[in-house]
């Protein structure tokens, strides 16, 4: 069987029961001679809202990678959709990622349409043209984020918000079933954050996503998640959002920033380069 017909299988509307998309079992990872993850287990279901939580440096961002199969584990296995993230290859577009920073050029004048086509970089094909299917797919992704009518404007001159739809919408263009999201909301105000979340949540529901969204905020997380996941490179907890904010095990992995985080309600410290 292709990889592409394994594929099909998962988002076949005639098979019955709940299909699990993406499977860790005991992940470790080292990078550089150090441990990054170790012993790292859970699931993720079709239709699922994940949130991963822990202090700067847990792994988070990695973990992520190992995902994407950008990453391969020392050991453990990984499935994303029935395969192995190196056998989904040409399936990737399945999966929508959002990094934790987008960085450009504020002055280059790419409009809000071209930075969206990237998105569909993986479905055109390489020393290809984007046909009338690809064009309608990001007209779409645009409007479904809220910035339609902005569609030639200037990436750089879009606000903060708006530059976090447009990147939404990016990975959101590509056939995707799977949304990986890299704390998504750093650097917003609380109503962008706000607005943000209502509109992924909105999006998951409309398009039937599986989401996993990696975040310091555990309380706005807790909010909207289904389960939240709490490592410091290990796993700490894993469990619906009531249990894991009412554990003294997330106090254990957050250590000292614990306070700092909940406390501030909303606007804790900034990303990491590996949160």
């Amino acid at each position: 069987m292709t990889r592409a017909c394994r594929v099909a299988e998962f988002f076949d509307g005639s098979a019955g029961g709940t299909r699990t998309l993406i499977e860790l079992e005991g992940v470790r990872v080292s990078l550089a001679g150090h441990t990054v993850l170790e012993d790292i287990s859970f699931s993720l279901e079709e239709r699922m809202f994940l949130g991963v939580v822990g202090p700067n440096g847990a792994g988070k961002t990695t973990l992520l990678r190992v995902v994407l199969g950008l990453v391969r584990p020392d050991r453990g296995t990984v499935r994303v959709m029935g395969m192995t993230p190196g056998e989904l290859k040409h399936e990737l577009h399945h999966i929508g990622y959002m990094p934790q920073q987008v960085v450009f050029d504020p002055i280059f004048p790419v409009s809000v349409f071209d930075v969206v086509m990237m998105g569909r970089t993986c479905c055109i094909g390489t020393l290809r043209f984007p046909t009338k299917v690809d064009r309608e797919a990001v007209s779409e992704g645009i409007r479904m984020v809220g910035l339609e009518g902005l569609e030639r404007r200037p990436i750089g001159e879009l606000s903060g918000g708006e530059q976090k739809r447009a990147f939404l919408a990016r990975a959101l263009c590509r056939e995707t079933h799977i949304l990986l999201l890299d704390e998504p909301t750093a650097g917003l105000d609380l109503p962008a954050q706000q607005q943000f979340m209502e509109l992924l949540v909105e999006l998951k529901e409309q398009l039937g996503l599986s989401v996993i969204f990696v975040s310091h905020d555990v309380n706005v997380l807790a909010r909207f998640a289904d389960e939240m996941v709490c490592i410091n490179r290990t796993m700490h907890l894993h469990g619906k959002p009531q249990e894991v904010l009412g554990s003294e095990k997330l106090k254990e992995a957050y250590r000292c920033e614990f306070d700092f985080l909940v406390g501030v309600g909303g606007q804790g410290r900034g990303a990491g380069e590996d949160g």
